[in-house]
């Protein structure tokens, strides 16, 4: 909003072209009246008073006019004045306003933005929750061809349970086998070596106190028993006892086994 004049300027041309057009034609009529003429007639006289006094009251109300056009003049003034303020004013508040919707539309901009990120953000996270569905489902569908293949493998599993289990049953019983076997050979080497030593003793006739339980004692005095009896043998030339004691050592065993043998046939009778 903008002024093109100030109400100062505007005071004069407004006063002059308001009396030319309240007063123009009766002040035009007073300048174009005769003033030289000579003969004047009464009647010519007493309108000239009558004008006069007209150009009085019109002065009179002219200058009232006037002091009253002044006023609003004045009040046009201080008027003007606010309107200029309240332009001052209104300018600021066009200017904040325009900062305002410049703002607004920045902030529409980022708001375009951040929605479309968000949708893009969306798709992408639809697209991914689609895959991980489908990856999902091929899961679930390898789990039951699992599950069936363990179902149908699991006839195997129970067969080498119970292989597992046969084996290791068998295998105890061998060993169970084995260590009674070898108790009752250890058993029957014990018993002969026994026989043995009772025999040698009784055919020296000696008597050692040796427990039944230490074989490996009753062993040596069999190995040194059988040496020093082997001598009175030869020299006495008798057949038994040559032929019996005259053996090297090592055919000792043989004649253990046949006593062992003895023992196991006469034993459980």
């Amino acid at each position: 909003m903008s002024v093109s004049k100030r109400p100062g300027a505007m005071e004069d041309e407004n006063l002059g072209q308001y009396f030319r057009l309240q007063y123009g034609e009766r002040l035009l009529d007073l300048s174009l009246s005769p003033a030289g003429e000579e003969a004047v007639s009464s009647s010519t006289f007493i309108r000239l008073l009558e004008k006069k006094k007209e150009a009085r009251l019109v002065h009179r109300a002219m200058e009232g006019q006037k002091e009253t056009f002044k006023r609003k003049m004045e009040a046009l003034t201080l008027r003007w004045e606010e309107l200029a303020a309240k332009e001052l004013q209104l300018k600021a508040h066009i200017q904040k306003f325009e900062q305002f919707v410049q703002e607004n539309d920045q902030k529409r901009i980022r708001a375009l933005k951040k929605a479309s990120k968000e949708r893009e953000l969306k798709k992408q996270r639809g697209q991914e929750l689609a895959k991980a569905r489908q990856e999902m489902a091929l899961l679930k569908q390898e789990d039951l061809l699992l599950s069936r293949q363990l179902q149908d493998y699991s006839i195997f599993n129970k067969y080498l349970e119970k292989v597992v289990e046969n084996s290791e049953e068998s295998r105890w019983a061998h060993i169970q086998n084995t260590a009674a076997k070898k108790t009752l050979l250890l058993g029957t080497i014990k018993m002969a070596t026994l026989n043995l030593f009772q025999i040698v003793s009784k055919q020296l006739k000696e008597t050692t106190s040796v427990p039944v339980e230490d074989t490996h004692k009753q062993l040596d005095l069999v190995r040194g028993r059988g040496t020093s009896a082997a001598s009175p043998g030869r020299a006495e030339g008798g057949p038994e006892v040559g032929g019996a004691s005259g053996r090297s050592p090592p055919s000792r065993p043989r004649r253990s086994s046949s006593t062992s043998r003895t023992w196991r046939t006469s034993g459980p009778s």
